[in-house]
């Protein structure tokens, strides 16, 4: 998001309606900037899809998520420090991205199971730091899948252990079955959260003259 400028905010006039409304009433800069970017990025996927983006209609389920009328389409966004990302597809799904920071005793005390605290005091620091993100990046995304709210996460929801990035798990917790995917790429953690997992995961890693170019026609 820190490659946003003032000449890419032409592209608001044509955002999403609901997303146009909900830039115009939001106070926050940061706020704002955050749901520009969400819209643009979920216009830019739909249109590389081959979508019609101008009809597009916003509607949101039980959770307050976000998804797309008539087209069975779902998504889900996600940010931290200057990254958002979207996943997108047919299938259910919940997202979550986080920046590496200093670790947080107090969340682990909050939202972290025996087994999560006991594991992690194991490890070295190197791994203590990637288990630590992953673990709140994978209940994050749960509740972004499932809904609830991460401190019932706490004892219920158990981070898999010995995970490999982008590896499928597949999972059955509080009689759910679902599938998680993690990856990493510097120091931001990503899980991937959906009923089943594509074979095949398209990954794009863009900047935002990428997108202005395919959206200002």
């Amino acid at each position: 998001m820190n490659s946003i400028d003032k000449r890419h905010y032409r592209l608001l006039d044509t955002c999403i309606l609901e997303n146009r409304k909900r830039y115009l009433n939001s106070i926050s800069n940061n706020r704002k900037k955050t749901i520009f970017a969400g819209d643009i990025l979920l216009r830019y996927a739909l249109l590389k899809e081959n979508h019609d983006i101008s009809e597009i209609k916003l509607l949101y389920g039980a959770n307050g998520k976000p998804f797309i009328k008539k087209q069975h389409i779902n998504y889900n966004l996600s940010h931290s420090k200057d990254i958002i990302i979207l996943g997108i597809t047919k299938e259910e799904l919940g997202i979550d991205i986080l920046y590496e920071r200093k670790i947080n005793n107090n969340f682990i005390n909050f939202f972290f199971s025996k087994e999560e605290k006991s594991r992690l005091h194991s490890l070295v620091e190197k791994e203590k730091r990637e288990y630590y993100w992953n673990t709140l990046c994978y209940k994050e995304a749960f509740i972004k899948r499932h809904g609830g709210r991460i401190i019932e996460m706490k004892n219920n929801l158990i981070c898999p252990k010995n995970l490999q990035y982008g590896r499928v798990i597949r999972t059955q917790e509080k009689g759910k079955a679902f599938e998680s995917i993690f990856f990493k790429n510097l120091k931001y953690h990503i899980c991937i959260i959906s009923d089943k997992i594509p074979q095949k995961i398209k990954v794009e890693i863009l900047n935002m003259d990428e997108v202005y170019k395919k959206l200002n026609f």
